[in-house]
């Protein structure tokens, strides 16, 4: 599956499958993102990772909305939500309720050198107890990160 992201004519767009998605425009080299372009694309890039089954639920759009200006770093609608971006965010919720998969579909509507990584809680505790102190250093150096399941 080959994924590319590029701008053109002051468009961010996305290409899967051979189909572009317009995520927004681009003014003074800032992405202004369109919401209801990107739930769009969120809706068919989630339907390429977990199935055709997925779909985004309306009473789920107020913590999309909240998770998409911070990825994007929105300043003025973060201010307004009272989401501090220098912090990182608490994702929680039962088992089962779709917290790793949001996670994981919500990084690929930056671009790719902005995107943050997915990592599991318990393979890092397992690299801790190997390595040491040496592998919390690791993840200080990277650009963003999100922990799965820290339980």
């Amino acid at each position: 599956m080959l994924k590319l992201i590029r701008i053109m004519a002051n468009h961010y767009k996305i290409t899967e499958q051979g189909k572009e998605y317009s995520l927004g425009k681009i003014k003074d080299n800032i992405i202004h993102y369109d919401l209801v372009k990107t739930l769009s694309y969120l809706d068919v890039k989630g339907k390429m990772l977990f199935g055709t089954h997925f779909k985004i639920y309306e009473e789920d759009f107020k913590t999309i909305y909240k998770l998409l200006i911070y990825i994007i770093r929105d300043k003025e609608n973060c201010k307004k939500h009272n989401i501090n971006l220098n912090k990182g965010i608490l994702l929680t919720g039962p088992i089962g309720c779709g917290k790793t998969s949001l996670m994981s579909l919500i990084r690929h509507i930056v671009p790719k050198e902005r995107q943050y990584q997915m990592h599991s809680a318990r393979n890092i505790s397992f690299e801790y107890q190997k390595d040491g102190h040496q592998i919390i250093e690791n993840y200080n150096k990277t650009n963003g990160f999100c922990f799965d399941d820290l339980g």
